[in-house]
């Protein structure tokens, strides 16, 4: 009992039988463990903890993949938002259920027994389906972790990729946190000069200085511990003893308050502008 139980968890509570047999269960396993309800047979060929990923378990019941926003926070990436539809990645394209997105392109496989479409698959789907500021986050992540952004590129070829292509180009480097990514873009798209992840002599690395002048920083949950809000204190000083106006806002301003934002930091860039010569950085 022990061992299919083993077997089970090192595969993220469900599999194949087959990949169990291959892992050292013998047949007298499964049924014991069928038999005391310790496993669950979802399809046939198909054994599940009781408390295995239902996602999972629609994989390998559709012989699909998690692809898209099902797959991305599963390889740590940036999820702006939760989609109550599964998106999977299959071959033949056939809807595995009346609550599912499916994708059949593939450019890279994914590893033997994945339950996740590859990374790259991943992303590549995530930019022909998400709309495009969901899909930028998904795409900043992955090449923070190290896909090449040349590769992303070189698929995206031909007028049918002219939406993905134009996420792509939206694309900055620096950007530590979805709420970071998405305050650069919605700053720009507000007609403002945005420079993310700039480093100021004497201050650090500010998250982005807009229009010349605003040291405009994303706080996470970090920030309200008191040792951090000691140190942003000091950066804060720093920062406009060098002629920068400083504003500071939440993830939940970002995400959820957009409009204030905005508002916000035109209102804090007017009355510096006003104020005469800009910082030198």
């Amino acid at each position: 009992m022990d061992r299919i139980v083993r077997a089970l968890r090192e595969n993220h509570g469900a599999a194949r039988r087959s990949e169990l047999l291959a892992a050292g269960v013998t047949r007298h396993d499964l049924v014991s463990a069928i038999r005391t309800g310790a496993v669950l047979r979802p399809a046939r060929g198909i054994l599940a903890l009781p408390d295995a990923d239902p996602l999972l378990v629609r994989c390998l019941t559709t012989n699909s993949l998690l692809t898209c926003v099902s797959a991305a926070r599963r390889h740590g990436l940036w999820v702006l938002k939760e989609h109550e539809e599964i998106h999977l990645q299959r071959a033949d394209g056939r809807l595995a259920s009346d609550r599912a997105v499916v994708h059949r392109g593939s450019w890279a496989p994914a590893a033997p027994a994945a339950r996740t479409a590859s990374v790259l698959d991943t992303v590549m789907h995530a930019l022909h389906c998400l709309p495009d500021l969901e899909a930028l986050v998904i795409v900043e992540s992955a090449l923070k972790k190290g896909l090449p952004m040349e590769l992303v590129a070189s698929l995206l070829r031909g007028p049918r990729n002219g939406p993905a292509r134009a996420v792509l180009a939206m694309v900055d480097r620096g950007a530590d946190s979805p709420a970071e990514t998405l305050a650069r873009e919605h700053l720009r798209r507000a007609g403002f000069f945005v420079e993310p992840q700039v480093l100021v002599d004497g201050v650090g690395s500010m998250d982005h200085i807009v229009e010349r002048c605003l040291d405009l920083e994303i706080d996470g949950r970090t920030h309200q511990q008191p040792e951090s809000r000691y140190s942003d204190y000091l950066r804060d000083g720093a920062a406009q003893a060098r002629g920068f106006a400083t504003l500071r806002v939440s993830y939940g301003d970002v995400v959820h308050r957009t409009a204030q934002v905005v508002r916000r930091v035109g209102a804090v860039v007017s009355a510096r502008l006003a104020q005469g010569s800009l910082p030198v950085y």
